[in-house]
């Protein structure tokens, strides 16, 4: 049987490509440019650019023997890719396109590996039902809602692509697809909606010479005998383009179906109520990255239906399964999903970027996760990874992946955008209730945006999927590495707080004092005294009632304390000893009064309360917070830094600013998600300029450009059924740039000190310790329980003895970025850091023997020095 010259083309370029021939290489080497080009691997040499020939170059000296050989693509892969043509170009990748099935796909120029946004082998995919087998070759999957709430699914394979209701247009260094989903309705502007009858006969069925034809058309319209017109019935696409033809060739025009629907009173064409989307994705090469992004201002719904999510590029580097490696997903500080791992009793992974909205009503809370405070995923398969960072849209987005053998026989990970937040308001009369659907308004108008990077050989794990995100956050943010010096160690004092008493049997409440600001000095000072030179102070509940104080845009500062003259006392102390000092302040948590409080979606305020441990419902009697609405934030801040600029502090703790991104879905002002963030990245940057340093709670993306120290960051996953590892992520990405702190030691989960020095010298971070001056006596039968064990004299002499242990060693690689993470073995772990310092260190409670180690229980090794 003959084969075309395309097909010919495409089985050359593939063995071109198994012997590591590539892109602009294949025309000069087969002396077919012509015939190569109609295959749409590379174009006429009249066409070639500087580029291309620099790139031939690159190819050819790459078909040479290299120091990092790694694996090639299959040959149906590099057959696939014969059947695309290439429609972006730089030095570094290649972008290929499908232009009937809108598949994309990516080469590395350095070793000629080719990324696919679907998989080559899915219609052979024995697991996958035809569902999901229209799911594995769609780029976009779309969910949306209908009027009573519930949730419904397109695909752009089955709902666009199959349907031809798609569009591919060039883009700067892309391309741009513009996915029709649904039956999308095609509009023949010469087919009246309401005629008159004698019009009708006159115009239209006369001119019709025909019988059959005129009585076919006659058909298609109903007569309304009263009002004698004739309506046009509705018509499928396809009946609707014949009748046009018909009505063309008899001569009736789009300007006399105009006037007879003016004549008539039809006007212009009612919205669709069918479930109908426009949705528009542009591929752009950016040097080794690749960026996908979704235009949200773009995006077009029937009112009837809004869009739910969006989740793109599902199967985009989708690992089968003969491959070996692993899912990396931001959960926590960090964690692996082994590829093919058999989990399938464990729902898919799927966490928010940034943790919940706090504006959604939360009704049971069975289990708390991690936050995941970096919008990053990653997956390795054999020598090559892919990484992927969300960096426009990620407070609405998440992070999704599965394992192969639940659907099908592929392991995925990918980014889901939020579009529509619903929820359901609650009617009742009398004895009855019914749940009405409240949908979002005020939608996030930027872009949903992915940008990929590609990773090969020996840095094809998830530390150089680290690295590749720390580099992306030092170039784009223009981050400079910390001196290497003494570690800090991080102390954090409770001030004041209020406490419920009576005096007559009238309830009132009383602030009191857990240290007083010439007690935190007495306590630095015992500290300096044994040896502890370097100490970052984070003062808690110093103004406004303590540590659930009122309104930060009005200062008041703890008379119980020592006022103001002993707060500026303590200040001078700091700086006199060259200590940091940062006074702690919450800005989004809103502890007294709902005036400013975000708005819910069934308009009431938003409040946080504590969750009952047994039955894991809403406590209402242990109310927490309101949540400040982001409209509210500037004000705020501007008030509280009227007051605190005249103090002359330089610097601030930020209690909240860096951990929680809220909505506000007051019908009359919303604000999404992530014009929330971006209203906290306006406030952070005024912040840092007017107070010199920020600490920062938790440590989400967004805050660290205007972060110096970031405490209580992730030291664990959420341990998900699905994950197989906890790896530190979070501070292999960071460190070296950021003084880090996990949780305090004393109140760490571990509930050992040393474990939790352990991980210090694991990821690089500080020590941190909670105190207190008062007796712990204070506290009880408080709000303030969970505080009872840390007054600083029980954990004084310890905190100094690990302190001085760690400091050893912190000292010497506190600038330094860690270029590699492994376990050794179960319980094992090696990290080792630019300058060659690597810890070994063994968390068992027994003596293990590794890679030529003697370790004892819960102890360590340094190398390197």
């Amino acid at each position: 049987m003959g084969i075309s010259k395309k097909q010919a083309a495409g089985i050359l370029c593939a063995l071109l490509l198994t012997a590591g021939i590539t892109g602009a290489g294949f025309g000069g080497f087969l002396g077919l440019e012509a015939d190569a080009s109609e295959a749409g691997v590379t174009e006429p040499a009249a066409a070639k650019s500087e580029t291309d020939q620099a790139s031939l170059k690159i190819i050819t000296t790459s078909a040479e023997p290299q120091h990092d050989q790694v694996s090639k693509n299959t040959s149906q892969e590099l057959e696939a890719l014969g059947t695309m043509e290439k429609a972006a170009d730089n030095d570094q990748l290649s972008l290929y396109v499908n232009k009937e099935t809108a598949e994309i796909a990516v080469q590395e120029k350095q070793n000629g590996f080719v990324w696919f946004s679907n998989p080559v082998l899915r219609s052979q995919d024995a697991q996958a039902s035809p569902l999901y087998k229209s799911e594995l070759s769609a780029q976009v999957l779309l969910t949306y809602y209908n009027d009573k709430g519930q949730i419904n699914a397109f695909n752009s394979f089955d709902d666009s692509v199959a349907k031809k209701q798609f569009k591919i247009t060039t883009a700067n260094q892309g391309i741009r697809v513009v996915y029709q989903m649904g039956n999308v309705a095609q509009s023949f502007a010469n087919i009246p909606k309401i005629i008159s009858k004698e019009r009708f006969e006159k115009n239209i069925l006369d001119k019709i010479k025909d019988a059959n034809q005129r009585d076919n058309v006659k058909y298609k319209f109903r007569l309304d005998e009263q009002k004698q017109v004739y309506e046009v019935r509705k018509l499928q696409d396809y009946v609707a383009e014949e009748l046009s033809a018909v009505l063309e060739a008899a001569g009736y025009t789009a300007e006399d179906a105009a006037q007879d629907n003016k004549e008539n009173g039809a006007g212009e064409a009612a919205a669709s109520e069918d479930a109908e989307f426009t949705v528009p994705v542009v591929y752009t090469l950016d040097g080794g990255s690749l960026v996908v992004s979704i235009p949200a201002k773009e995006l077009k719904s029937n009112k009837a239906y809004p869009i739910a999510s969006l989740q793109v590029l599902k199967f985009f580097g989708a690992a089968d399964t003969g491959k070996q490696g692993y899912i990396f997903v931001p959960d926590g500080a960090g964690a692996l999903i082994h590829l093919n791992n058999k989990k399938l009793n464990a729902e898919p992974y799927s966490l928010p970027v940034y943790g919940n909205d706090g504006t959604f009503d939360i009704k049971e809370k069975i289990q708390t996760n991690e936050v995941s405070r970096l919008p990053v995923f990653g997956l390795k398969q054999n020598d090559h990874a892919l990484v992927g960072f969300i960096e426009d849209g990620e407070a609405g987005a998440s992070i999704a992946a599965d394992v192969s053998g639940r659907n099908d026989s592929y392991n995925s990970v990918s980014s889901k955008f939020q579009v529509t937040a619903m929820d359901y308001y609650t009617l009742s009369s009398g004895s009855k209730t019914s749940a009405v659907p409240m949908f979002q308004t005020g939608k996030y108008q930027g872009n949903l945006q992915v940008r990929y990077a590609f990773l090969s050989g020996a840095s094809a794990d998830y530390t150089g999927m680290a690295a590749a995100y720390r580099g992306y956050l030092a170039d784009k943010y223009q981050l400079k590495l910390l001196e290497t010096s003494d570690a800090p160690f991080v102390l954090e004092l409770a001030g004041a707080f209020r406490k419920n008493k009576s005096i007559l049997g009238i309830p009132y409440q009383s602030t009191e004092s857990l240290t007083t600001f010439e007690e935190a000095e007495s306590i630095l000072g015992k500290l300096k005294a044994a040896g502890v030179s370097d100490i970052d102070l984070r003062m808690v509940g110093w103004f406004n009632g303590g540590i659930r104080h009122s309104s930060p845009s009005d200062l008041s500062i703890a008379g119980v304390l020592g006022g103001k003259k002993g707060f500026l006392h303590l200040a001078d102390y700091m700086k006199q000893n060259g200590f940091g000092f940062y006074p702690d302040t919450a800005f989004l948590e809103k502890f007294k009064g709902s005036s400013g409080a975000a708005t819910l979606l069934d308009r009431s305020k938003a409040e946080v309360y504590a969750y009952n441990p047994v039955t894991y419902a809403k406590d209402v009697s242990k109310f927490s917070h309101y949540v400040l609405s982001p409209r509210k934030l500037p004000k705020q801040v501007d008030g509280f830094l009227q007051d605190y600029t005249k103090l002359g502090i330089s610097g601030l703790s930020l209690r909240d600013l860096g951990k929680e991104v809220n909505s506000d879905f007051d019908p009359s002002h919303p604000v999404s998600r992530e014009d929330s963030l971006l209203a906290s990245v306006k406030e952070l940057g005024l912040l840092q300029k007017k107070t010199g340093s920020l600490m920062v709670d938790g440590g989400n993306a967004y805050s660290l450009p205007f972060a110096d120290l970031i405490v209580n960051a992730p030291v664990r996953s959420s341990r998900l059924n699905i994950t197989d590892e906890e790896i530190p992520f979070y501070q292999i990405a960071l460190h070296g740039y950021f003084d880090i702190s996990g949780a305090p030691y004393n109140m760490n989960e571990l509930q050992n000190p040393r474990l939790s020095m352990l991980k210090s010298l694991e990821t690089g971070s500080n020590v941190y310790y909670q105190w207190f001056a008062s007796d712990a006596s204070k506290v009880k039968d408080t709000d303030y329980n969970g505080l009872y064990a840390l007054n600083y004299q029980d954990w004084f002499d310890e905190a100094v003895q690990l302190y001085q242990e760690s400091n050893a060693i912190l000292s010497k690689v506190r600038g330094q970025v860690i270029t590699a993470h492994s376990m050794l073995a179960p319980g094992v772990v090696r990290t080792i850091y630019q300058n060659g310092i690597n810890v070994t260190i063994n968390y068992n409670h027994t003596a293990v023997a590794v890679d030529g180690l003697q370790l004892q229980p819960q102890s360590y090794h340094v190398g390197g020095e």
